[in-house]
C-alpha cells in the first residue's frame, strides 16, 4: 500500500514543481485606467514591446472602454531589423473618443506602458525610428 502512495506523492510534487516555473515565466501584463476628458479628441498611449532575452516580441493589447472592447496583437520588429534588439522600441497606440465619452478607459498588455493613457497632443515618440502607430 506505500508504494502508490509514495509514487502519488511524488508525481504530484513534480507537477507542482513545473505549476510553480511556468507561472514565474509568464509574462505579467501592464494595466492603465485612464477616465479621458468629456470632449471629443484623440488618446495617446505609448507601449514598449514585450521582451524575452532581450529581444522584442509580439505584444497582445487588450482595451475596455464602457461599451467598446477590443483585443488584439502588435507584432515585434523582424529579426534583421535593428529595433529587434535595441532599447526603447514599441509603439504607440491611438484611441479616437469621437463622442466626448468620459467613460473608463482600461489598457491591459503583455509590454511596458511607459506613458498613458493621455488625450492631448502627438507624443514625440512617434518621431523615433523604433516607434509606430497602431490604431
Amino acid at each position: 500500500m506505500r508504494r502508490p502512495s509514495l509514487s502519488a506523492v511524488v508525481v504530484l510534487t513534480v507537477l507542482i514543481s513545473a505549476t510553480a516555473v511556468v507561472w514565474a515565466a509568464k509574462p505579467r501584463a501592464s494595466v492603465a485606467t485612464y477616465v479621458p476628458p468629456a470632449e471629443p479628441g484623440l488618446i495617446y498611449t505609448i507601449i514598449n514591446f514585450n521582451r524575452v532575452a532581450g529581444r522584442a516580441q509580439h505584444t497582445l493589447v487588450s482595451v475596455t472602454w464602457g461599451d467598446f472592447h477590443d483585443a488584439f496583437v502588435v507584432p515585434g520588429p523582424y529579426t534583421s531589423n535593428p529595433c529587434f534588439t535595441s532599447t526603447p522600441s514599441g509603439f504607440v497606440y491611438r484611441l479616437r473618443n469621437n463622442q466626448g465619452s468620459s467613460a473608463p478607459l482600461t489598457l491591459t498588455t503583455t509590454g511596458t506602458i511607459v506613458r498613458g493613457p493621455y488625450q492631448g497632443d502627438v507624443p514625440m515618440e512617434l518621431l523615433h525610428a523604433c516607434y509606430t502607430l497602431v490604431k
